[in-house]
């Protein structure tokens, strides 16, 4: 069985900071992004001249797969759950909207995401969304329980990155 795993844009800018993409296929294989989460990680990125953006648009020539949303997160939600839309997606963005609704649509295993406002909604809502919801801080302790990483590696992604990256599990 294929595990599907849905990626916001911050951990794949992260890790490819870090020189650590390649964590994500190592752990879960391809992972899906939305057609927005690719224009900020590497369309804006590359606009900008950053080596990050460069790093994540290899990968899409590889094992990160771009895909085209079909379903619309407000519609889902006011079907299921209130029509008060604006509320509940208060500080989180296009890129993220497109990735929980990705999620959603290919149904998914995990999202990827480090943005308390898409962590807390996600979890927020069990019954809606059926994929756990993780930060990068839990792929770092998942390749530092694989071996892929060793202590200092993790230790100084923490210590660069901080409070930016989460941990939800």
């Amino acid at each position: 069985m294929t595990v599907i795993v849905v990626s916001n844009t911050t951990p794949l800018i992260y890790l490819a900071k870090a020189d650590k993409l390649h964590i994500l296929k190592k752990v879960f294989g391809n992972i899906y992004i939305p057609m927005e989460v690719y224009r900020e990680a590497v369309e804006s990125g590359l606009a900008k001249g950053y080596s990050d953006a460069r790093k994540i648009d290899t990968a899409c020539n590889d094992w990160i797969i771009v895909k085209l949303v079909s379903i619309d997160l407000g519609s889902v939600l006011i079907q299921n759950l209130s029509p008060d839309i604006d509320e509940m997606l208060r500080g989180i963005h296009a890129g993220e909207i497109e990735a929980i609704s990705l999620a959603i649509e290919l149904g998914a295993e995990t999202l990827i995401a480090d943005d308390r406002a898409v962590i807390r909604f996600v979890r927020g809502i069990p019954l809606l969304f059926k994929f756990n919801v993780i930060g990068t801080g839990d792929v770092l302790d998942i390749a530092f329980d694989m071996g892929m990483i060793s202590q200092n590696e993790y230790e100084d992604f923490s210590h660069v990155f901080g409070n930016a990256i989460a941990y939800v599990k």
